[in-house]
Parts: C-alpha cells; sequence; structure tokens
C-alpha cells in the first residue's frame, strides 16, 4: 500500500468518484481535514484525517476513507494501514457513498466494525422531461409553481453569485444546528470547491433567483456517469419560501445532466421514514416526491483502538461539535487563500 500526502500522476487513473478528487481533498482541507492519497497497483482511496496532534495522534487520529470499487481485500488493506499509522477510529463512506455490501465479507479481520445501511434516490436519465414528470409525486407541481413565480436559475460563475450561495448554505446551517448536531461548510470550503472543481465540470453550483434576490442554491458533483446532489441552502423568508426554488434548482440540474449526458441522477442520502415527527422526513419526502429508485449502500464504521475510541466519542467529538462553528465563522472573515493545504507527516 502506498500513501503520500499528494496524489500520484496516475492518480485519475485510480479513481472515478468526485469524492477522491484532489480538489475536494483541497476543500476538505479548509474544514481541518488532513488528505491522505491511498493506492495499490490497481485502486486508490482518499483518506481524510483529522486530529491527528504531534505527540497525541494515539488518542486524537481518525479518519473518513473513500474508495472507489471499495473490494473488500482494497479496504482491508486501507484500514490496516491506518491502524499501523496510529488512527484509532476509520469511517469508510459517508451519507453520499460508500460500498454496496450487503453485509461484511467473510473472514473480515475487523472485530469492531460496525455496517450502517444508506439510502438514496435516483433518477434514470434516458426518460424524457415528459416521463420524468408523470412519475413525480408531488415534486412537478413545485416546479410548475416556481415556473409561474418567475424564479431563474443560473450557474455560480461570479464572485457574487458565489457569495451568494455560501449565504444561503450559511443561512440553512444555522437553521438546522438548532435542531440538531450538524457540520458547518465555511466560505472557504466553496471558495475551494469552485476554483478547483468547477472548471473540469466535476462541480456545478447553481442558484435561483427571484428578479436580484438569491432564493435557493445547491451544488452538484459530478463522476463518469452520475450528478449528484451534495448540498445546499435556501432562504426561510416565508414570503420567498412559496415560490419553491429548491425544486426548481433540482429540476435544471436534472436537465442540465441528461444534456450533459450523464446517466443517472443522484439525490444524495436520506433516511426513509413515515414519522413526520421526524427532523429528517421533509428530506426525504422532498426527495422521494421526484419518482426516482430507492438505492441502498453502505457505510463501514471501524474501531481500531477501543480506548482511544472512548475519549474520542465522550470527550473530543462533543468539544468539536461545539467549536467548529466559531472556528468557521472567523474563516469565513479571514477569506480563503485558495491554496491546497497540505497534511503534516504521520
Amino acid at each position: 500500500m502506498n500513501s503520500a500526502s499528494t496524489p500520484p500522476a496516475h492518480w485519475a487513473s485510480l479513481t472515478r468518484l468526485p469524492c477522491q478528487a484532489p480538489g475536494f481533498a483541497a476543500a476538505m482541507a479548509t474544514m481541518g481535514y488532513r488528505p491522505v492519497f491511498m493506492w495499490d497497483s490497481a485502486q486508490g482511496a482518499l483518506v481524510l484525517v483529522r486530529g491527528a496532534f504531534p505527540g497525541l495522534r494515539w488518542l486524537t487520529a481518525r479518519a473518513n476513507v473513500f474508495a472507489d470499487s471499495a473490494e473488500p481485500e482494497f479496504v482491508a488493506e486501507v484500514l490496516r494501514a491506518l491502524k499501523a499509522l496510529g488512527v484509532s477510529y476509520v469511517k469508510v463512506g459517508d451519507t453520499m457513498w460508500g460500498p454496496r455490501w450487503e453485509g461484511l465479507p467473510p473472514l473480515w479481520a475487523f472485530s469492531r466494525t460496525n455496517l450502517i445501511r444508506r439510502h438514496t434516490f435516483t433518477l434514470d436519465l434516458g426518460e424524457s422531461d415528459a416521463a420524468l414528470l408523470k412519475g413525480m409525486d408531488g415534486a412537478e407541481r413545485k416546479i410548475r409553481k416556481a415556473e409561474r413565480e418567475g424564479v431563474v436559475v443560473r450557474p455560480v460563475e461570479s464572485p457574487e453569485d458565489l457569495q451568494a450561495f455560501c449565504s444561503l448554505a450559511k443561512q440553512t446551517s444555522d437553521r438546522v444546528r438548532v435542531r440538531t448536531a450538524y457540520t458547518d461548510f465555511p466560505s472557504p470550503f466553496f471558495e475551494v470547491m469552485h476554483r478547483l472543481l468547477s472548471p473540469t465540470g466535476v462541480a456545478r453550483f447553481y442558484v435561483a433567483w427571484f428578479e436580484d434576490c438569491p432564493l435557493a442554491g445547491c451544488l452538484f458533483l459530478c463522476s463518469s456517469t452520475t450528478m449528484l446532489y451534495y448540498l445546499g441552502g435556501s432562504t426561510r423568508d416565508r414570503q420567498l419560501t412559496a415560490k419553491q426554488a429548491p425544486a426548481a434548482v433540482f429540476w435544471h440540474a436534472i436537465r442540465e445532466a441528461r444534456s450533459l449526458g450523464f446517466g443517472k441522477f443522484d439525490f444524495g442520502g436520506c433516511t426513509p421514514t413515515a414519522d413526520r415527527d421526524d427532523s429528517r422526513y421533509g428530506v426525504y419526502a422532498f426527495k422521494k416526491g421526484w419518482g426516482g429508485a430507492l438505492e441502498t449502500f453502505s457505510n463501514l464504521e471501524v474501531i481500531l483502538g477501543a480506548q482511544q475510541y472512548y475519549v474520542q466519542e465522550h470527550v473530543l467529538s462533543p468539544l468539536w461539535d461545539r467549536v467548529h462553528p466559531l472556528l468557521f465563522k472567523l474563516m469565513n472573515l479571514r477569506g480563503s487563500s485558495g491554496k491546497l493545504i497540505k497534511p503534516d507527516r504521520f
């Protein structure tokens, strides 16, 4: 297993997911992650490490792994390498990506592994506009409402467009954090993502406008076959929410994805629930309303050091949940240098 703080020259031939792109790694570095690129002769994995403090790595380091094919033996080799480097907790995948495993492989070597089932809705973009609209359950009404209200969707191109997008994302994260723990994305994250990944089409930013007022924005990440909704934000001005701007952005992105030759549109992770009091119900109902097929994938949570993991969960993680919003506010005030933040050596 090879590893380095920068990708090898042939990295693109080893990976396919947008979350493995060096530009994605650079954006995540603005949030305190240290990117490590790991690869063998056939495939690669982007590893995002947090908490590898000098002298305390054995106690504080944890990692998130993004692997393309997620073949069990390759994932196991990555986990062994991370354990040797002193990482005590590893998550493979996230709410957007993960291995398509139904269960843990036979003879899996890591006894403290929790396999979590994830869900997402996907649309087959081989269908016509009419067929897609016919298959929807509620989304088509929102699309038509946005059209009648004069909502216009445009790609983010200027610094002013990006500032509007960042403002919408911050408004949404502030609302969500009132109800539950939520990772804020600072403006430098979006700035780096836009600068490095938008020119290649891997990242696509769109904002819905009413006249000169931004209503909703979404960031989509693209592989060679799929456009995936990654995150977004919207206004909660009651006079403007009725214009159904988020639906306008999604419909614009779906049609754009088809015109660009993508075969699938992925709505991003969701949690199926029929409980209207569940805070996740609104996201699930919105994505279900587009008529896509519900697909499943998995995440792995692997504990490589039990005692260290206990300290991280009960001391460090709660502290980070409280501190990181303030840290990101300071980062937003400072702005972004746009430089790739390289990880320290392990």
